[in-house]
């Protein structure tokens, strides 16, 4: 009997050690599961937030998995994800539980891709830009600390204040305009109508820069036109 009481009581122990080990399995799993949705949380939180300040740009966010410490964290209700926006690269979110209350600070690295405008070749001082001298590249934006020009339209015409080499980007502190036309010049104002071309004068009521529309007044009929600049002292009607 009392072999019989011995194996009953060793059963039972082994059987308990057993079922406890059958029941840590899925617990440490779902704690491991928990830490990773508030990873994937927070990187579909700040793709959205990023993608509405620069929507153009194709959003990359990479979110560095939580310490092994941290695993074991649990919230009773939905997870908020916090973050103070950031023109750096490398930045930080919060996620909060109210319920038991806790904070996990989570790092991140964010990439955004966008085409900027970049120098073709190296250009002197004084050189007025135009379409084969610029030409759009992606860059990603986090990594460029001056500002930059995305719209290749909005450099044509304008003249470099020092030299820049190739490839670099154009910052709008390293151009300004050149005027071709002031008000109060006379200039010829020219119009194309299929192989014929005519040429009057007209009296300038804006200053202009190469491919700006510029009101003019034609000399001879006194009526007012809007033209665009095409070189020093020539408007034209017909468009850029």
């Amino acid at each position: 009997m009392r072999t019989s009481g011995f194996s009953v009581k060793k059963y039972t122990f082994s059987t308990i050690i057993t079922l406890i080990a059958m029941l840590a399995v899925p617990v440490k799993g779902a704690l491991a599961e928990d830490s990773l949705l508030i990873s994937q949380q927070a990187q579909q939180y700040l793709e959205k937030q990023y993608q509405i300040s620069q929507p153009m740009a194709r959003t990359i966010v990479k979110v560095k998995p939580l310490a092994k410490t941290l695993e074991r964290r649990h919230c009773n209700e939905p997870i908020t994800i916090t973050h103070a926006p950031s023109r750096a690269n490398r930045i930080s979110a919060k996620a909060i539980c109210h319920q038991p209350a806790w904070t996990i600070y989570l790092s991140a690295t964010v990439e955004q891709w966008l085409p900027i405008v970049l120098t073709s070749r190296a250009l002197r001082k004084g050189t007025i830009l135009g379409d084969s001298d610029i030409y759009l590249k992606a860059f990603d934006i986090k990594r460029i600390t001056s500002t930059y020009f995305t719209n290749p339209g909005e450099l044509i015409g304008r003249e470099l204040k020092r030299s820049i080499a190739a490839n670099q980007v154009i910052s709008p502190s390293q151009v300004e305009k050149k005027l071709l036309v002031r008000k109060g010049d006379v200039v010829y104002i020219q119009a194309n109508k299929g192989p014929m071309s005519v040429r009057v004068t007209g009296t300038a009521q804006q200053d202009g820069s190469l491919g700006e529309q510029i009101s003019v007044i034609n000399n001879r009929s006194g009526k007012r036109v809007y033209a665009y600049v095409k070189s020093q002292g020539v408007v034209s009607v017909n468009g850029r």
